[in-house]
């Protein structure tokens, strides 16, 4: 199956549907532009609500989840909402088409703990040219935002594995003026840049793709692309900070047999993004040296 140019990782092991990708305020800010008291409800279908208690198969060393957990608790609340909407990944195929993951974007505030639960709230949000919106809170049993995020999705036709319009039943579930989780002030809609020529990267890891890094679609998972790239984050980062601004752009797809090599070099300065420490992580198929996904990062 020859890989669509440039829109790769289908849909991971969540099918979840939707959305096309923002920007995301300063961590400062608590979650300013969203409310949603009024928006959801018994005969409101388009907003969301999926709660999740933290397992402890789920957490790491310090007992709190990952960025990479945080990502599935987003894209699975999206898939449900999904299936609930009759826009599954199921009902796509029944069409010839299937929603591709272009770009999710997801700001970190904080990690939740084992034995927590959190509530994530999720609803589509535009459609601006052929990628479809979908925006994200996750909320704690206080109330208080843990994470917010969006996500950009295509839709492909899976004969010619080229993208196709949003179909106008997709579109006409949109909310009348959405709220939106991230605001767009730090990043707009360029894919992150390339470090300047002649930067040296930290790391740089080969991956085997295993039968286990597949989603039923047969092509790697995207959380696993993430999974990948954060692994070469110099251990003094590691050890010190945690995630709290991931930017992932999906350019490609990987099949069991391919060997991803990530690459984590330091961010250029002029790099706006939330963290102390910025990079950015190249990750490229070896048998072609194509570019399958690019990632910013920054750590606090």
């Amino acid at each position: 199956m020859t890989p669509m140019p440039a829109m790769p990782a289908m849909i991971s092991r969540h099918e979840s549907p939707a959305g096309h990708v923002d920007t995301t305020p300063d961590a400062s800010s608590a979650a300013p532009c969203v409310d949603l008291s009024g928006a959801s409800g018994p005969a409101d279908l388009r907003v969301h609500h999926e709660t999740f208690r933290v397992r402890g198969y789920e957490v790491g060393p310090d007992g709190t989840v990952s960025a990479q957990i945080i990502c599935d608790y987003l894209q699975e609340a999206a898939g449900v909402h999904a299936d609930r909407l009759g826009l599954s990944l199921a009902a796509l195929h029944e069409q010839g088409q299937a929603w591709v993951l272009a770009r999710l974007v997801v700001q970190v505030e904080r990690a939740p703990a084992e034995g927590e639960t959190v509530t994530v709230r999720t609803w589509p949000c535009g459609v601006e040219r052929l990628q479809f919106r979908r925006d994200y809170l996750m909320l704690g049993q206080d109330g208080a935002v843990v994470a917010r995020g969006a996500s950009f999705w295509v839709v492909i036709n899976l004969a010619t594995r080229r993208p196709e319009r949003i179909p106008p039943t997709v579109a006409a579930l949109l909310p009348e003026n959405p709220p939106l989780a991230l605001d767009g002030s730090l990043l707009g809609d360029r894919r992150p840049p390339a470090p300047d020529n002649g930067t040296a990267p930290f790391s740089a890891i080969p991956f085997a793709v295993r039968r286990a890094d597949m989603d039923r679609n047969r092509h790697v998972n995207n959380v696993r692309y993430l999974d990948w790239a954060l692994e070469g984050v110099p251990d003094e980062t590691q050890e010190t900070c945690r995630p709290a601004w991931l930017d992932m752009h999906f350019r490609a797809e990987t099949v069991y047999g391919d060997t991803v090599e990530a690459h984590c070099l330091p961010a250029p300065a002029d790099v706006t993004a939330p963290g102390a420490a910025r990079f950015v992580h190249i990750l490229t198929r070896r048998s072609d040296g194509r570019e399958v996904a690019r990632a910013l990062t920054g750590w606090r």
